[in-house]
């Protein structure tokens, strides 16, 4: 809850819109517990003054026919912002997503508007490969959903 709900109180893009509550953050964890445990998720972590300050997840697909993608999730503390953990976290979960679970693909999303997260993830490597229009309501503003891909470096 203290890592989440700040980004809820900045309105930032993400598809949650009112705080997490105690009893919600209980069910998310157990959730990504079995995540973990079934190897199906990666997360990475990064720790200031006994806090999580940022977080890169990677997951593996689990629909049938399509195992070999991975996707990611990208989040830094606002406090953290500017000094280049969001790229270390991408970059780091990048090689763990190549050495864990071997992809074929791996993809990453922003909500458009999001132009700091779309500057880093082409940074990383990351190409625009689709536009999913009007995918989210962002506090009474329909958005689009940017899809990129993992091309390299």
């Amino acid at each position: 809850m203290d890592f989440i709900n700040p980004f809820i109180e900045e309105r930032a893009y993400l598809p949650l819109r009112k705080k997490v509550t105690l009893a919600e953050e209980k069910k998310f964890v157990k959730e990504s517990a079995r995540a973990l445990d079934s190897g199906k998720l990666l997360n990475i972590l990064l720790f200031a003054d006994g806090k999580i300050a940022g977080k890169c997840d990677i997951r593996k697909a689990t629909a049938q026919g399509e195992e070999h993608n991975v996707s990611f999730g990208l989040a830094v503390s606002r406090k953290f912002r500017g000094f280049g953990f969001g790229e270390l976290l991408l970059r780091k979960g990048i090689a763990l997503a190549r050495k864990k679970f071997k992809p074929h693909r791996m993809w990453i999303d922003y909500v458009d508007g999001n132009r700091v997260a779309a500057r880093l993830y082409r940074k990383a490597g990351f190409v625009k490969v689709a536009r999913l229009r009007e995918y989210h309501l962002h506090y009474g503003k329909w958005r689009d959903k940017i899809m990129m891909e993992y091309r390299g470096r």
